[in-house]
């Protein structure tokens, strides 16, 4: 089983959400959820959730790459 990190967000009142991206390490799902939480308003924590769907993203020098 191929496992792989999803960044994940919290909002004020509601459960965890996350999108697509699927990153090879955790250190890769967090650099992206952290880029991605300073330019937005709404969520209030962010972390990396473990998962069994196949990579399809790589962070390189600060960018997330799709690998598709």
């Amino acid at each position: 089983m191929t496992k792989s990190f999803r960044p994940m967000f919290t909002f004020t009142n509601e459960k965890a959400v996350g999108n697509g991206q699927r990153f090879a390490t955790q250190d890769e799902a967090m650099a992206s959820a952290r880029a991605r939480f300073q330019v937005w308003t709404m969520p209030t924590g962010f972390f990396a959730e473990e998962s069994t769907d196949p990579v399809n993203y790589r962070r390189v020098d600060g960018v997330d790459q799709s690998i598709e």
